[in-house]
């Protein structure tokens, strides 16, 4: 194939995809990320302690066991202990996390606020399908094999359903089809209104289901149905589920890429009709490649089991191998860009009657691929240029092996020493409670045994440290924990962009009402889901200090202190309560907090029925929370003429109100002397004068 026609294709738009191009892009891409897979074989194999000719029984055999046939061969899980907690850490992290969409615009500040409270749902109520799932998948992936790549789209899938309808349920799809059948006239008509109420019947079918409503009231008719219509994530395998070309620094400016994934028959045959799959090419890559070059989890001779590029090996002769293509082409006449999607086997380019591809279609609205793509290290340009854990700590953890195998060895030794005796002498039998044949003194006797090595432990524990140290994962050392916070950012920081392209996602194509139940909004006009042009800067933050109860403890007590020496307002309580409540457990305090202008509304709603009650002669107690504002709202409410004049001609209404107000004003006086015990200063006394006011009047 002639390079410059590649070119031609994999650059300029045209009515149809060139599937050999696409093909044969697909391919080299493959070849030259060779390299790249075999870091990942070796990673996975290293953190699995996968080696060639490791045994069951974790013992050398053979003709090259050292230092004797039975030696020790033990594992050692330097590699995926370490990485284990950081995916611990990490998950733990994102689930306690704050998130916020900060406003580019300064009009669009309160709508911030609406839009992070539905971020927030989107994750907890499920309606990103499997986030945190997949997220842990990532987290694995980032640190095993150093590239962490999630596919973001909208997923919309109607699947076809079988159902036996009576004639009253077909009525309430298609009522003037109810009454042609009941009459039993237009029988030819009957069968296109059928075909057309019901996608996906064949006439054979529908002559059929006439015959059964007429004959015993009933008939089975495929139903379509949506199944799924929410965001969707997917993390990918770096090394082979999705790819770039080998020579990318940045992978939204790459000219293309491919997503491999898997599908049944019975899936393939659904997109079909939900989808508009071409039908021809679905009928024959289900005949021709069921489980053509499916890759599996084989386990070969020497105990080394080979990387797995599919969650399916299971069903691998089920299962049809197809390419996503995504292509970033230019429309020759304007020189408008665009992100269409190809989706074609690998082997099979089309004929004369079948195309070579299932699907073409421009993905309206993206503007880049629908990936996130995260690196562990940026140490180099180029995307598949990384550094992986197991990279990292190969070389500890094949010290620590050494020095375990060397130390079950000597306890071998010494448990079990050698035997010496004269030469063609040997014991016929021997080992724990058999009786040896005595033969004369000095024939037989215990080997010297290798003395106790306590410098092998010593070391095996420096070696661990050192481990931990280069993770982050050394508590003891400031650096490590600047490393920890550093591999937590980057992985929240690929999840807040996730989170992100959900929600834009959503915009293009989630129900408005969605938004409305959920957030609450009273005006559609002020507050919708926008559109994905919507600027809004989604963070996902958390410190790694959090994790220290006492740490965390004296943070917030510092916070509080500054409410002390506030003289101006320049703090906002409110933000302060959020942040606060959020650092001690942020899904307990999105259901105990309510958004401000919520509770202000429902405070001066509750305070003005209690003043109503007081009015008519009915004592209150004081609310529990809210001392200071309740304050506020009762000075308005004395102010008023009318309850002015009632407070000098009614000494019990007075006495009631004063009461009332008596006992805000005791709760703001032992909120303010529980911080003068704190910080030893005394605060301005706020809301005194409100109550000293009322009385005197």
């Amino acid at each position: 194939m002639q390079s410059d026609s590649v070119s031609e294709s994999l650059t300029y738009v045209s009515a149809e995809p060139d599937i050999e191009s696409l093909r044969y892009a697909y391919d080299q891409s493959v070849v030259e990320l060779e390299a790249y897979f075999d870091l990942c074989r070796e990673s996975y194999d290293d953190r699995r302690n996968f080696w060639p000719g490791k045994s069951r029984d974790l013992r050398k055999h053979g003709a090259d066991a050292f230092p004797w046939e039975g030696a020790s061969d033990m594992e050692a899980h330097v590699i995926d202990e370490r990485i284990t907690r950081l995916v611990s850490l990490f998950m733990a992290s994102l689930n306690r996390a704050n998130i916020r969409a900060f406003p580019v615009e300064v009009q669009d500040v309160a709508r911030s606020k609406v839009v992070s409270n539905f971020l927030k749902w989107m994750i907890s109520s499920g309606y990103i399908s499997r986030f945190n799932r997949e997220m842990e998948l990532g987290a694995n992936y980032l640190l095993e094999r150093g590239i962490l790549i999630s596919y973001v789209g909208w997923h919309s899938e109607d699947r076809k359903f079988l159902q036996r309808l009576d004639i009253d349920q077909i009525a309430q799809v298609n009522p003037e089809l109810a009454e042609m059948i009941l009459s039993g006239q237009g029988k030819d008509q009957m069968v296109s209104i059928l075909q057309q109420t019901f996608n996906g019947v064949t006439v054979k079918r529908a002559k059929k289901a006439l015959a059964e409503l007429a004959d015993v009231g009933s008939a089975e008719l495929p139903v379509v149905r949506r199944q799924v219509n929410s965001p969707e994530v997917k993390t990918l395998a770096p090394d082979g589920d999705f790819i770039f070309p080998p020579y990318v620094t940045d992978p939204q400016r790459a000219p293309y890429c491919f997503w491999k994934t898997y599908y049944t028959p019975q899936e393939l045959e659904n997109k079909v009709i939900t989808d508009g799959w071409d039908e021809s090419f679905v009928d024959l890559v289900i005949d021709r490649y069921r489980g053509v070059n499916i890759d599996s989890i084989e386990r070969e001779q020497e105990g080394r089991r080979s990387l797995s590029l599919t969650d399916n090996a299971y069903e691998a002769e089920e299962l049809i191998e197809l390419v996503y293509g995504f292509q970033r082409l230019i429309d020759k006449e304007d020189g408008s860009e665009g992100i269409y999607c190809t989706v074609f086997h690998k082997e099979f380019s089309g004929n004369g009657d079948v195309p070579g591809y299932a699907k073409f279609e421009l993905l309206n609205g993206y503007e880049d691929y629908p990936v996130v793509v995260t690196r562990l290290s940026e140490d180099s340009k180029r995307l598949y240029d990384t550094m992986t854990v197991p990279n990292l700590l190969r070389g500890i953890q094949q010290q620590v092996k050494i020095e375990r195998d060397s130390r079950i060895d000597r306890n071998s030794l010494a448990t079990v020493p050698p035997i010496l005796h004269p030469v063609g002498q040997a014991p016929t039998d021997w080992g724990p409670g058999r009786y040896v044949p005595y033969r004369r003194k000095g024939d037989i006797d215990y080997g010297p045994t290798p003395t106790y090595n306590q410098g092998s432990l010593e070391m095996e524990k420096t070696m661990e440290q050192q481990a931990d140290r280069l993770v982050g994962l050394d508590e003891g050392s400031p650096s490590s924990q600047i490393r920890k916070q550093f591999l937590i950012d980057k992985f929240l920081s690929h999840s807040a962009e996730v989170v992100s392209q959900c929600y834009r996602c959503f915009q293009r194509f989630g129900p408005d009402q969605i938004f409305f139940r959920v957030t609450g909004v009273p005006d559609p006009q002020m507050f919708n889901k926008g559109n994905a042009d919507e600027n809004f800067d989604v963070t996902i933050s958390y410190d790694v200090l959090n994790t220290d109860p006492e740490k965390q403890e004296n943070k917030l007590n510092q916070m509080v202190s500054l409410l002390q020496l506030d003289r101006n307002g320049r703090i906002n309580v409110d933000n302060l309560l959020t942040l606060i409540a959020g650092s001690v457990d942020p899904v307990l305090a999105d259901g105990v907090l309510e958004p401000v202008e919520v509770a202000q509304e429902k405070l001066l709603k509750d305070i003005t029925d209690d003043l109503s009650k007081i009015y008519a002669g009915i004592e209150v107690p004081a609310r529990p929370s809210g001392a200071q504002a309740a304050l506020q709202v009762v000075q308005q409410y004395s102010q008023q003429p009318d309850v002015q004049k009632r407070l000098q001609e009614d000494e019990a209404f007075a006495a009631r109100l004063q009461k009332y107000a008596g006992q805000y004003q005791f709760a703001v006086q032992q909120a303010q002397n529980a911080q003068i015990g704190k910080i030893g200063t005394q605060p301005a006394q706020m809301g005194q004068t409100q109550t000293q006011n009322m009385q005197q009047q």
